[in-house]
This record gives structure tokens, C-alpha cells and sequence, in this order.
């Protein structure tokens, strides 16, 4: 990126923060938010409430009113939540940098990933960036057994009581001749398979119920570093990578969504599909918000859209809102006609 471009980009920030400093309550303190503050996930639970994970603040509830912050100083298992699932059983579990937290309503439990065996001068010098005790990825599967991912000791399955790996092994190895396989998705599709994405190099695995089945992509361009893998209602199986662009699956391999070599393609791209049937994609690569037309994708642009920049989740609450969140403590809200930044004001009470 040039010089220019990073200036237009800093412009934009900076532009967000005068924003969020104008709405603040007059009860709260405004929070000089930098680029290791973002909102990793948001998550619809099944009471209408809007749950945000963050990596330095916890998560925080919304009600449509009013927002709760839940941290370690009233319980919360870690500050550092990368992800938000409620149960069949109306428990919630939160990815931590410590394992999973079980959240019951009241109380909360961590539940630590096995200890991981193998450690290296070169996993000391980048911990905690590489933490085999964190929790990326948490999907409970039609079976109701969880699938846990980690960020460098590759792919774990719950049941509750103990825990089984894979895909430990996977990927290229690190500079200590190891893998640290980092997962980045976890998905189930209709008939009950588990797609599951790699960002060190492990490409996308599937796994049929009786074994994994290893997947590249089709052209080669992209380097197995999977950034998203998302299903969407016609059941079409879309990822994004680090510098390779969108692929789709065609029911054999994973084709580029690339048709030309003019053509851009998007970086570390997020995907969503609203109640209506919008599918959006982000970018957490500063390369804004986008809606798919059926054969592209289309810069979604309005007023304030410029602030929508290193997107990683997108959202929709029980009124067909949907919701932004990215680095800089990104959290805005779109109504349909506009958008509001909710930066912060989720720090108010």
C-alpha cells in the first residue's frame, strides 16, 4: 500500500474518532481505542438480545436499550473473546484466550483446552499473538457436540466431558519446524458436514462424519491462509484468504471468484446473509463493506459507509438491524437508511 493510501486511510480513522467523541454520553469516559481494539463477533442469542465480543474489553449485551460489559472484574473467564455461540441448552460459550467460558445466566466456568505438549523458543518470543489456549472458533453440530478451534493447536471435539484433537499436524511448518495450526472457521452444512478453515497455511478440511477430507484451492493463487468460510440459504459454500481473493465451492473444489486479471481481489473477506436475503462481505483488510448482486460484489456506499473500514464481523439484531465491527473498536448500526456509530456508546450504561 502507498504512502497516499495510508494517509487517506488515517484520515478516515481519525475522521471515526472525531465521530464516536461527539456521541458519547455525558455519563461515560471516551476510550482512545487503537488498532489491537476490535469487535470480533456480533451474535443474535435467542431472547433478542445483541452480544459483542472484543479482544481487551470482554463482550457486552445489548437489550435495544442499554449495554452490559461482562470482563474479568465481574467474572468472565478472559478479556480477549473471539467468539459467541448460545447451546441448545440456552448456556452460552465464549472463545477466550483461556479456553472456553460456559455462561450459565449467573456464573461462569472455564472449561481449558488439554495442555499443549510442544513448546519452542520461537512459540515463547510470540506468545501471547500465538496462544495454544485460545479458543478462535466454537460450533455446536446437529449432534450437539462441540467443535472447538484453537489458535496454534489446530481442531478440538467436546462432548461435554473430554475433549478429542485434529488437525493438529496441518498446514506449513513455523521457523521451529512445527505446526501451529491456527483454525479459522468452523462451519455445518444441511447434510451434516463439518467445514473447517486454517490461517497458517492448512487451506479447508471437511470432514463427512467418518474422516477429514483435505481441500485446496483450485488456481493455486491463494496460499491455504483461510481468513472465513460461510454458508449461506442456497447452501453455497463461500471462503475468504489473506491475499488470494473469494472462492466459492462447486461441489468438487473451490474456484476464484477472480474473472479477469483486472479484476480486484478482495482480502481477508467476512461474509453474512440478512433476513432478506442481502448477502454482505467485509474486508479486514481496510476495503470497506460490500453486497453481493448475484454476480459481483458491490461497494455498499452511504453516508458515514467511509468509516466501515477493517470490518470483521457483520450482524443482524431482532429488528432486521444490522451491525459493524471492527479494529479501532469499530461498532455501527444500520437501520436500512442510515448509520449509526455505536463506538462509544456501548460503553455507557
Amino acid at each position: 500500500m502507498n504512502a497516499s493510501c495510508n494517509s487517506q486511510d488515517q484520515t478516515k480513522i481519525d475522521h471515526a474518532k472525531s465521530e464516536s467523541k461527539k456521541l458519547v454520553d455525558a455519563n461515560s469516559i471516551f476510550k482512545q481505542y487503537d488498532a489491537g481494539d476490535v469487535v470480533y463477533k456480533g451474535y443474535l442469542d435467542n431472547a433478542g438480545n445483541m452480544w459483542f465480543a472484543t479482544s481487551q474489553e470482554g463482550v457486552y449485551k445489548y437489550d435495544g436499550q442499554s449495554f452490559t460489559n461482562f470482563n474479568i472484574d465481574n467474572g468472565l473467564c478472559g478479556n480477549d473473546i473471539s467468539t459467541i455461540i448460545e447451546d441448545k441448552d440456552g448456556f452460552f460459550w465464549f472463545g477466550t484466550e483461556n479456553g472456553l467460558c460456559k455462561f450459565d445466566g449467573n456464573n461462569f466456568e472455564t472449561i481449558a483446552l488439554p495442555k499443549y505438549p510442544k513448546t519452542s523458543e520461537w512459540l515463547d518470543k510470540y506468545y501471547p499473538m500465538i496462544n495454544p489456549n485460545a479458543v478462535t472458533n466454537i460450533l455446536q453440530d446437529r449432534k450437539g457436540r462441540f467443535w472447538v478451534g484453537s489458535n496454534c493447536a489446530g481442531l478440538y471435539r467436546y462432548d461435554g466431558h473430554k475433549y478429542e484433537y485434529y488437525l493438529q499436524e496441518r498446514g506449513n511448518l513455523m521457523p521451529d519446524s512445527m505446526y501451529h495450526n491456527s483454525i479459522s472457521a468452523i462451519v455445518e452444512d444441511k447434510i451434516g458436514n463439518i467445514w473447517i478453515g486454517s490461517f497458517s497455511h492448512g487451506g479447508i478440511s471437511q470432514y463427512n462424519g467418518k474422516e477429514f477430507i483435505h481441500h485446496v484451492l483450485s488456481d493455486g493463487i491463494g496460499d491455504g491462509m483461510i481468513s472465513s468460510i460461510y454458508i449461506d440459504s442456497k447452501e453455497r459454500i463461500w471462503t475468504g484468504t489473506r491475499n488470494g481473493g473469494i472462492y466459492q465451492y462447486d461441489g468438487k473444489s473451490f474456484i476464484s471468484l477472480k474473472k479477469s486479471e483486472n479484476e480486484e481481489k478482495i482480502p481477508m473477506a467476512k461474509f453474512f446473509e440478512d433476513s432478506k436475503g442481502i448477502l454482505w462481505m467485509s474486508s479486514y483488510a481496510r476495503k470497506g463493506i460490500y453486497q453481493y448482486d448475484g454476480e459481483k460484489f458491490i461497494p455498499f456506499e452511504i453516508v458515514n459507509s467511509d468509516n466501515l473500514i477493517d470490518i470483521m464481523s457483520i450482524s443482524e439484531d431482532k429488528d432486521g438491524n444490522i451491525w459493524f465491527g471492527g479494529r479501532y473498536g469499530i461498532l455501527w448500526r444500520y437501520d436500512g437508511n442510515t448509520l449509526k456509530d455505536f463506538t462509544q456508546l456501548k460503553r455507557t450504561k
